[in-house]
């Protein structure tokens, strides 16, 4: 074996705490993963480490737990540790505004470099989410390297660029540095420390010079840093393997292999993410199509995230348009980059876990929390307006009230996002593209019996529930929505027209219908409006619901029930302790189906409740020509 150092060996790992997370689950992570991790590299000098912090991770830290500020600044100061920089809410960078991307950038660097008295000078990208316009960005913070999977190097298709090495990214006359990670290598924790050392000296090539940098899962910190008693952790074993083989690994820093600068090939990376942060590889996948799929692509797969990443693009506009009042808008601006988390987007194949539903309600409640910051006083009115949010092609319609807004989709006529700024939730947040208050059907006799029985008709074409509704009139200052839909019914496909009209109030909202059958025969057909309220449960508490229905009023948690003659439906919600209120002109009969969360394995078992379907109907019998008209109330209070 030659005396030549042919593999520069760089550890890190980035600290952060999942949002929406209890702040109690806090502490725990602290003892059993962070501690261990410091504590072990305090008394491994001569091991350089890497280390990148969500800026919530360190507040917290700062706050509950000074020693380990007190013992980062000395590791800092010995040249031990480098810090990398990032996000200050970790967001997925190419997702967001580039005025969002700077702020987020300096805001953590300027925490990094009063509390821990270095400037970071690197970058540490969340999944590795790239668009080479962020090259401007980072060059604005005086960034001068990112951290990026190797795979979307060396998949590249540029010449000298193979993943060992850093290369140079460049758009529009600014560059930066790419420094390659090996995501292989991630979990430590699934490889014995002989093993796991034989598969990285794999890489050591006689008179090749090659770097790897590793960065160590969260989840893996404390089974590689915790030991028991008088043994050594996985982490020291694995230096022990490593004092023996000094003469052609070396223990680096991203920074340290930076300074010696060198000519590095020219790199360009077009839109990608690494392909170890997408929730569906397969095994047929290519990773180097993968490492070149934009973390926008996940979106589509999931009409919760695409709402979610609407919403937040239209709040920044609005926190932007923000004047004449710098500390309003200073703490709006820092609500917005709070819901911008790059965990909370990335959650598209696994979006009704309670998990993620919480780190939604989270991102909700700071744009929302936002947006209210952005109303002046004088400047802002109750109105509507109408322009494509969803960037789907189609033109949404907001209500924006003092209390509330509520978002109508011309497809299926109904309200998609409904805001209450009192408990600052949307109420309308569900996974399924079908889901949403005042969806409506018409449906058979038969199929009515299967919905009695708590199964939702699934029909090949249904009627009005995927029509795109067209708009008649629209009254801003009434705070009105007019729409009408046609549709065919039955199998005689009888032609059959309904018009829908909101009138929108604080308190909630009044809701009319009129059908009509537009055919030369008889109608006769079962219409259901279905409304889906986002409630969620408290540990000890379960939503309630209350029904007046004849003479007799009900009352218990909410359970799969079916009401005659109903007067009036409450639903309330544990969490926030909003109440819905539903009633009609004429007493509809009423289903209620409760919703619930995918089983989370790292909680608690049982079923927790994540939402409740209500399905009001009507028999309806129509000669031809001839319409009828319901009417529905929507109640909201505290």
């Amino acid at each position: 074996m030659n005396n030549q150092i042919n593999l520069k060996l760089c550890f890190g790992t980035y600290c952060s705490f999942l949002p929406g997370t209890e702040p109690s689950s806090y502490e725990r992570q602290y003892q059993t993963i962070f501690k261990p991790l410091i504590s072990s590299l305090y008394t491994l000098e001569q091991v350089p480490f890497t280390l990148a912090f969500s800026g919530y991770f360190f507040e917290w830290i700062e706050s509950h737990h000074p020693e380990f500020i007190m013992i980062l600044e000395e590791m800092v100061g010995r040249k031990q540790i480098d810090i990398v920089g990032g996000g200050y809410w970790t967001p997925l960078f190419p997702v967001i505004p580039p005025a969002d991307r700077v702020g987020q950038i300096e805001l953590l660097t300027t925490l990094l470099r009063k509390t821990a008295g270095k400037r970071p000078r690197g970058l540490w990208l969340p999944a590795s989410a790239w668009e080479s316009s962020m090259v401007a960005s980072l060059c604005t913070c005086g960034m001068e390297y990112v951290l990026i999977d190797k795979i979307m190097l060396e998949s590249s298709g540029c010449a000298m660029v193979d993943g060992y090495s850093p290369a140079i990214i460049e758009d529009c006359g600014k560059t930066v540095i790419a420094v390659p990670v090996d995501n292989r290598y991630r979990f430590p924790n699934h490889f014995s420390p002989e093993s796991y050392f034989e598969d990285i000296s794999s890489s050591v090539e006689e008179g090749q010079e090659r770097l790897l940098v590793i960065l160590f899962e969260t989840a893996a910190l404390a089974s590689i840093f915790s030991a028991d008693s008088g043994r050594e952790s996985w982490f020291e074993r694995f230096i022990d393997l490593f004092q023996h083989n000094k003469n052609t690994i070396e223990l680096s820093s991203p920074s340290r292999v930076l300074k010696n600068r060198v000519l590095w090939p020219r790199v360009y990376l077009s839109s990608g993410m690494s392909p170890f942060a997408l929730e569906d590889i397969r095994t047929t996948d290519l990773a180097a199509v993968l490492s070149r799929t934009s973390i926008k692509h996940t979106f589509i797969k999931s009409p919760a995230v695409m709402n979610l990443y609407a919403k937040m693009m239209y709040v920044h506009v609005l926190v932007n348009q923000l004047r004449g009042d710098k500390a309003r808008k200073k703490n709006a601006r820092e609500e917005l980059w709070q819901a911008q988390c790059g965990d909370v987007y990335r959650t598209a194949t696994s979006g009704n876990s309670r998990k993620v539903r919480s780190m939604r309600t989270a991102a909700y409640r700071h744009l929302l929390a936002a947006e209210r910051l952005a109303r002046l006083k004088g400047v802002f009115s109750p109105s509507i307006v109408s322009f494509d949010f969803d960037m789907d092609g189609l033109k949404e319609f907001l209500c924006q009230l003092d209390d509330i807004n509520m978002y109508v989709h011309q497809r299926g006529g109904k309200i998609f996002i409904f805001d209450v700024f009192k408990s600052h939730r949307n109420y309308c947040h569900f996974t399924d593209l079908r889901q949403g208050l005042f969806v409506d059907h018409l449906i058979t006799q038969e199929e009515l019996s299967r919905l009695e029985a708590g199964i939702f008709p699934d029909t090949n074409k249904p009627v009005f529930a995927d029509e795109l509704y067209q708009e008649t009139n629209i009254d801003s200052p009434r705070h009105e929505i007019h729409l009408k839909a046609n549709g065919f019914f039955g199998a005689f496909q009888q032609p059959v027209s309904l018009r829908k009209s909101f009138n929108f109030r604080n308190e909630g909202l009044q809701l009319q219908y009129i059908i009509k059958n537009e055919s030369p025969l008889t109608l006769s057909g079962i219409f259901v409006t279905e409304a889906d309220f986002a409630i969620s449960d408290l540990k000890n508490k379960a939503p309630q619901m209350e029904s007046y229905s004849g003479e007799n009023r009900q009352e218990g948690p909410v359970v799969r029930s079916m009401f005659q003659d109903v007067s009036w439906l409450r639903i309330d919600d544990a969490e926030t302790s909003i109440r819905f209120t539903l009633e009609a002109n004429e007493n509809p009969s009423v289903s209620v189906i409760p919703l619930y969360c995918d089983p989370d394995p790292e909680e608690e078992t049982g079923q927790k409740i994540s939402g409740v379907r209500i399905f009001l109907y009507w028999k309806v019998d129509l000669t031809p020509g001839f319409e009828t008209e319901k009417t529905i109330f929507l109640k909201t209070e505290t």
